[in-house]
């Protein structure tokens, strides 16, 4: 939830970038369109629910260490003080599942691939923008 809202703040950036952003969930089609309007993302918000682009992209459930690192506790703490990125106690999807962010080229190819070590290990906008930038520049 963090991710999104953080990719939805930065949204005139990644326009300007050329980007088309989506973010895949792994909720149903219905969750999915009440996040990105709670949320107020104008993204395309996705859904895996079988998991099934996740595991293509090499995203696996967590392990215990993964999950419970102590800087996500105190994250996760943090949070949940703020209306916007609550997560609340009971995750309404699988809990384990490790996210993980991909920058693709027109042609479909992986330019930036940034597998989570831990839940809250989001890559910057930063980062992203500049890979953007980088594919820009080689495909001009």
């Amino acid at each position: 939830m963090e991710h999104a809202v953080q990719l939805r703040d930065d949204a005139s950036k990644f326009r300007r970038a050329g980007a088309r952003v989506a973010i895949v969930g792994l909720g149903s089609p219905e969750r999915a369109e009440w996040f990105c309007k709670e949320k107020r993302i104008s993204f395309d918000c996705l859904t895996d629910p079988t998991q099934m682009a996740h595991r293509a992209y090499g995203l696996r459930g967590g392990s215990l260490k993964q999950l419970l690192a102590p800087q996500d506790y105190f994250k996760w703490v943090k949070l949940n003080i703020m209306r916007e990125t609550r997560q609340g106690l009971v995750p309404k999807e699988d809990p384990t599942q490790m996210p993980g962010t991909f920058v693709m080229d027109t042609d479909g190819m992986v330019r930036f691939a940034h597998r989570n070590k831990h839940p809250a290990d989001n890559p910057t906008n930063e980062a992203i923008l500049e890979t953007l930038a980088d594919v820009s520049r080689l495909t001009a």
